[in-house]
């Protein structure tokens, strides 16, 4: 059985992965920005011809192995806020195997958004339990407004990724990525700062 001997050592690696994994995806928007740039400046016509679909269809391809490998490591990273150290890697493959059946069966996409599912539903309990206070939970921080940020960061990830692979309509992806963003720099701001927020509850209720 494959067990978690070092705890330290299981999220080291995975967030050096996970920074990894953003840099890549970082470099690919940029390249996209400025390739989109030059594109305006030879042609301000561009997006309306055979050229756009081309660019749109390289960028999917250059971003798609970073998107599946960052799923990948929110996936590895959820579970060990609930699940014991000694079983945390049992407990990820079991789930990624789940996943990996349902993209045998119904298709790639299929698979990979059963994933980010779970993972939602699954951070989204974290949330819960967090902000409940309940101490069943394991953090790296202490502070509830530190744990509580770290929560909403990871859905707001997990939501960002699932607005990205799976939703299609422009109306509810926009909807959706303004909400992920909203808990990403919710969860950021609380997570980096949370003594100045405080004071400035403190202050509030002074007031």
């Amino acid at each position: 059985m494959l067990k978690v001997t070092k705890p330290g050592t299981y999220d080291y690696v995975l967030a050096l992965a996970t920074i990894v994994i953003l840099v890549a995806l970082s470099t690919v928007f940029i390249y996209g920005t400025l390739a989109s740039w030059s594109n305006s400046i030879r042609n301000p016509d561009w997006t309306r011809s055979w050229l756009y679909a081309d660019y749109l269809n390289r960028m999917n391809a250059y971003a798609y192995p970073f998107v599946v490998a960052l799923v990948l490591a929110l996936c590895l990273c959820i579970p060990k806020r609930f699940i014991p150290r000694t079983y945390l890697l049992q407990a990820s493959f079991v789930i990624l195997a789940l996943s990996a059946m349902v993209g045998i069966f119904w298709g790639f996409a299929f698979g990979l958004g059963f994933l980010l599912l779970v993972s939602a539903v699954m951070q989204l309990v974290v949330v819960v339990l967090t902000g409940a206070r309940t101490g069943t939970l394991v953090f790296e921080r202490e502070g509830a407004l530190v744990q509580l940020g770290s929560a909403l960061l990871h859905l707001g990830f997990v939501v960002f990724v699932l607005d990205l692979v799976l939703v299609t309509d422009i109306q509810r992806h926009l909807v959706i990525f303004w909400f992920a963003t909203a808990l990403i720099t919710v969860g950021t701001l609380m997570s980096f700062y949370p003594r100045e927020i405080a004071a400035l509850v403190r202050r509030s209720k002074q007031d």
